[in-house]
């Protein structure tokens, strides 16, 4: 029963969505079927042209209906949300606009509407589908860089039944920037000790980015080196180890990593780009600071 409510609900929606185009389409179609006939010089009553119409825009709503639902009911994280939130009640509609919205980065927004969701909404919500609203509330939070809701709205979905291996790694995450580096590390690890997780090959560079957060540009080069040497993400565990390198001195190991990662296509290097010669430029008016100082020590 509740597969079959869930189905009715979905094409409900499918079909809602397919109206505006499936009837410009079909529109469309009418007026090329009667400039055919005036040009093959057809004889067409009424009624014909009626019923062509008729059957033309229920064919073409019929195409749009099908493509919607073949294109699933969700425009962004399928796998996520599977068949959840799939009618076209209140709460469905609500939950849609505010992944809508999260996924075009209007993220207060889209917290509202989640927000909403989990309060107003909650004694109509399934058990998968409060754990979905908790999961996606903390994604607006970890984005607003409000790291302990977060984490908080993290735990709660994960107590609520949320099955899914990105969930680990963003708990781990969290955990780091709110300054617990060894439970951070637990939990990286778990991530590393999951052969499936498609995660993994980002563990090594997020830990040396916890650290380099932290001022310790040692750790995060060890991290960022096991990066390299295990070829995950390289480009921006190169970036990650060249601003290790230059904030603990080296400029010249620093400028070498620095050209790999842009050899290897970081992401945003323009942005990377900028971050390490904002970190560059201060290391040397340090240095230089410090010789000045020293020389006028040995002056006196």
């Amino acid at each position: 029963m509740k597969v079959l409510k869930a189905f009715f609900g979905r094409l409900a929606d499918a079909v809602m969505q397919a109206a505006p185009i499936g009837s410009l389409l079909g529109l469309i179609l009418f007026y090329l079927f009667v400039l055919a006939a005036e040009l093959l010089r057809f004889e067409l009553s009424v009624t014909v042209l009626l019923c062509v119409l008729v059957a033309l825009h229920i064919a073409a709503m019929a195409l749009m209906t099908l493509l919607r639902l073949a294109a699933g009911f969700h425009r962004y994280d399928m796998d996520i949300v599977g068949r959840n939130f799939v009618g076209i009640s209140k709460k469905c509609r609500i939950f849609s606009h505010a992944l809508e919205l999260h996924f075009n980065r209007r993220i207060n927004a889209s917290l509202d509407e989640f927000r909403l969701l989990g309060s107003e909404y909650e004694s109509r919500l399934t058990d998968s589908e409060k754990a979905l609203v908790s999961f996606y509330t903390g994604r607006c939070y970890d984005q607003l860089r409000y790291y302990p809701n977060a984490l908080m709205c993290y735990e709660r979905a994960a107590e609520q039944g949320f099955d899914n291996s990105i969930l680990p790694f963003l708990r781990a995450r969290c955990t780091g920037a709110n300054g617990d580096t060894e439970e951070a590390i637990g939990l990286y690890n778990k991530v590393l000790s999951d052969e499936k997780s498609p995660f993994r090959n980002l563990v090594y560079n997020d830990i040396g980015r916890m650290f380099l957060d932290r001022n310790e540009p040692s750790e995060a080069l060890g991290w960022y080196s096991k990066a390299i040497a295990n070829r995950h993400s390289v480009a921006e565990a190169y970036g990650g180890a060249a601003i290790a390198q230059v904030m603990l001195g080296d400029i010249t190991e620093g400028e070498r990593l620095f050209r790999e990662a842009l050899l290897n296509h970081i992401k945003d290097p323009k942005g990377f780009t900028d971050y390490y010669r904002r970190i560059l430029d201060s290391v040397v008016h340090e240095k230089e600071t410090e010789k000045r100082l020293q020389k006028l020590g040995d002056t006196k």
